[in-house]
């Protein structure tokens, strides 16, 4: 992006370390001690308490959280809301719409505090009679495809796990000792690489069922490069996802450029793939140019990986984070009027300069140089700036159809806002969102009002620029600048 101006990790003696990744029940005890000894000492709330039934019953004294009703497939769908002990219900009589299968606690925080189905509550003043015969007869709806995002044994919910532990600072991490933020610790590192690799594998097949154009609906929250800032993915999730994806009524789609320059590239990586299995539809990915071998092993993701992991598992680590992005898909397009893409917009030649064209990349694309230059133009191009246009520049993008070579990369395209109206009226769209390019500001709107760059990752390379995201909702493209302190 264009810029503004080992060994396992041992335990006691020697030994390894817990793992929130292990598959033992020891490992996974350890962990979750560590889980509540951080919630402890951060002064957060207890878990609510449950009964025999496993309902949940207010601590006494706290306040009442929010409690969410998930799930039940019948022709007459039921959400039920209780807020401060108050209960309303909403009936719905469209058939498209059930009841998932569980419902949730969530703290005044805005983080999930409990996770119950709704077998779980059968038998109490929560599900009526009428329910529980549905649910006896129709054993099949615990395994609807909604279970996989509240099952905490899954690979997903595991690296989620994780990556909590790795987030926050600990006073004791179960040996005696403090854990500093942004640390692994003690935890087994042979564990967390080969959940990842588990992951990679499943992202693989979701990817490649994927169009290689995604077609989106507002509302959408549209992010740019992150390079390895975890602190920051970490800042965006409180503000926009707390509750998680799948409690959240937008989706979110991410433009690139996730791993190098950043030293968390492992963990961004990790955590988005982890979300994108647990709501396909939801959490979007497109590859951006920093998602290709070469230029990792040119900047710092392979040796980051080879850093945290060893040699042998750091190099697997590698391989199947690229085989990952391989299957990326390469744009997305918003309500058929927002072109949302890393670099920018294709040589007009390239698929005829329609965005349909995008669909006929292969799905595998090891090599995009090689195999697709449309891909390679939508993950390399620039807009060219009014300042870098002298008079022979201006010919020769009058002479190209408002593009010239990217003088500035060495490779692919600038583009003018001729070349931009072009392709807009071309493909019937109204704007182009892309990343690509660090702003001071996080974004920037330019070639007039057409064209939105957003950056993501804040004090980039050591630079004092902000980070921003974009929301495109009720006919409107709203960019929002995040603090980080």
């Amino acid at each position: 992006s264009r810029s503004p101006s080992s060994s396992l990790s041992p335990g006691p003696s020697g030994a390894q370390g817990s793992s929130p990744l292990a598959g033992s029940k020891r490992a996974r005890t350890g962990i979750l001690e560590a889980i509540a000894d951080e919630e402890e000492a951060m002064d957060t709330s207890a878990m609510a308490k449950t009964n025999a039934a496993g309902a949940p019953v207010a601590t006494q004294g706290a306040v009442s959280p929010v409690v969410l009703v998930e799930g039940v497939d019948g022709e007459r769908s039921v959400l039920e809301a209780v807020m401060d002990g108050e209960k309303e219900v909403v009936e719905a009589l469209d058939e498209d719409y059930t009841i998932a299968t569980h419902f949730v606690k969530v703290r005044r925080s805005g983080t999930l505090s409990d996770v119950h189905t709704l077998w779980d509550l059968v038998g109490t003043e929560a599900v009526s009679g009428s329910v529980e015969a549905i649910l006896e007869a129709r054993p099949g709806f615990d395994r609807l495809p909604s279970i996989n995002a509240f099952d905490k044994q899954s690979k997903s919910n595991e690296m989620l796990s994780g990556l909590r532990y790795f987030e926050h600072a600990l006073r004791d991490n179960g040996r005696g000792q403090p854990k500093p933020p942004y640390s692994w610790g003690a935890v087994d590192m042979g564990s967390v690489g080969r959940c990842f690799l588990q992951l990679c594998t499943r992202a693989v097949d979701v990817f490649s069922s994927e169009p290689r154009l995604l077609e989106v609906a507002s509302p959408c929250y549209v992010l740019g490069d992150l390079h390895g800032n975890f602190h920051d993915l970490v800042c965006f999730e409180k503000v926009l996802w707390r509750m998680g994806p799948v409690l959240t009524p937008a989706s979110f789609l991410f433009l690139g450029d996730y791993v190098d320059r950043g030293v968390y590239g492992f963990e961004v990586v990790a955590y988005l793939l982890a979300q994108k299995l647990l709501v396909p539809s939801k959490f979007l990915l497109i590859r951006g140019n920093h998602e290709i071998r070469a230029v990792q092993e040119t900047f710092t993701y392979k040796s980051e990986c080879i850093q945290k992991f060893g040699d042998g598992l750091g190099q697997e680590v590698w391989e199947a984070t690229n085989a990952a992005f391989d299957a990326m898909p390469i744009a997305a397009v918003v309500d058929k009027k927002v072109f949302c893409v890393h670099g920018g917009i294709p040589l007009p030649v390239l698929g005829d300069g329609l965005i349909s064209a995008i669909n006929s990349i292969p799905t595998i694309l090891p090599d995009p140089m090689e195999q697709s230059p449309l891909a390679w133009n939508i993950m390399w191009n620039d807009p060219i700036r009014n300042e870098e246009i002298d008079p022979a520049i201006e010919q020769h993008l009058k002479e190209n159809e408002g593009f010239i070579e990217n003088f500035a990369r060495g490779t692919a395209h600038m583009f003018s806002s001729v070349a931009l109206e072009a392709f807009l009226r071309k493909n019937k769209l109204s704007h182009v969102i892309r990343a690509h390019e660090c702003k001071a500001a996080g974004f920037q709107i330019q070639q007039h009002g057409h064209l939105l760059t957003v950056f993501s990752s804040s004090h980039y390379c050591g630079a004092t620029n902000e980070a921003a995201c974009v929301l495109i909702d009720s006919k409107k493209i709203r960019t929002i600048r995040l603090d980080t302190t």
